[in-house]
């Protein structure tokens, strides 16, 4: 019997040996990732101050462009009446003329339309 209450001791002392260096390093691991989610709030907030303004600035980009797309678009129907108007008269002196004349149109509408906003 004292042969296994040697063999006893020897597993309860491995065994407590092995629980404390499992232990040890799962302390360690806690402390890991504890800095690392540190570290990712850290980085989460700077990349949040830095997107605010960044969004700003694109939001004020777009307002800016759909002002001058409604611009062009009025500029763009005002030209395209006075062409129709100025086409339109001469056009009557010849049937080719007013193929011509529909032409330059949809010529001039079609490169004006590609500024428009859709």
């Amino acid at each position: 019997m004292p042969e296994a209450s040697v063999s006893f001791s020897i597993l309860m002392f491995t065994s407590v040996i092995c629980l404390v260096v499992l232990t040890i390093f799962v302390c360690k691991l806690i402390v890991s990732v504890t800095k690392l989610t540190d570290n990712a709030n850290v980085i989460a907030s700077s990349v949040q101050k830095e997107i605010e303004p960044t969004l700003k600035e694109l939001k004020e980009a777009a307002k800016s462009i759909n002002s001058i797309a409604n611009s062009a678009d009025s500029k763009f129907q005002s030209t395209k009446a006075s062409i129709s108007s100025l086409l339109g008269a001469s056009a009557c002196l010849g049937g080719k003329l007013k193929s011509f004349s529909k032409g330059i149109i949809k010529g001039i509408s079609f490169g004006l339309g590609l500024f428009k906003k859709q």
